[in-house]
């Protein structure tokens, strides 16, 4: 009987122990999702406005390129060069803002995947305390239940022995 006990006593912890993990795992992978369909969203806001812009610029560069080579005067030449300059400086700065952000995108969404992998992690560690301490209480509630037993035994054993006695003294 209470090795039965015991064993549902511990089995109960496994299962809450699972179930906490499940759920844990869950809610990890919930949260995972969300940080991946945030990161999707946000690179796809960052790639259409990259797009646009990089189109206009191209086209700014395609313009200025038709200009120089049209161009007689050394005062036109000078002003398609400067205008062809300054857009393939916006396009070079544009492709380095581009990457910056997708950097800065990458590691905040590193940074929430390693908050929420801790938060489960932590979740699971304190479902296994709490399992630890169920069971270890459940082993002193065995053995006391033990041990009163053992004194039921030895008082039962006396008293069927005092009554053996009176028996025998009647006889």
């Amino acid at each position: 009987m209470k090795k039965i006990v015991l064993s549902l006593a511990v089995i109960g912890g496994l299962v809450f122990t699972s179930c906490k993990k499940d759920a844990a795992q869950e809610n990890l992978d919930n949260t995972l999702d969300s940080i991946t369909n945030q990161v999707e969203d946000t690179l796809n806001v960052v790639k259409e406005e990259v797009a646009d812009t990089v189109e206009s610029l191209d086209a700014k560069i395609k313009e200025a390129e038709a200009e120089l080579k049209n161009a007689v005067t050394v005062e036109e030449k000078q002003a398609a060069t400067k205008k062809l300059n300054e857009a393939k400086a916006a396009l070079a700065t544009l492709k380095g803002e581009a990457i910056s952000t997708a950097e800065e995108v990458k590691q905040e969404a590193t940074n929430a995947v390693n908050k929420a992998g801790t938060a489960a992690k932590n979740t699971v560690k304190n479902a296994e305390k709490k399992v630890e301490k169920a069971k270890e209480e459940v082993n002193k509630e065995v053995i006391s239940s033990k041990e009163d037993l053992k004194e039921i035994s030895k008082k039962t054993i006396q008293d069927v022995k005092s009554g053996k006695k009176s028996i025998e003294k009647v006889n």
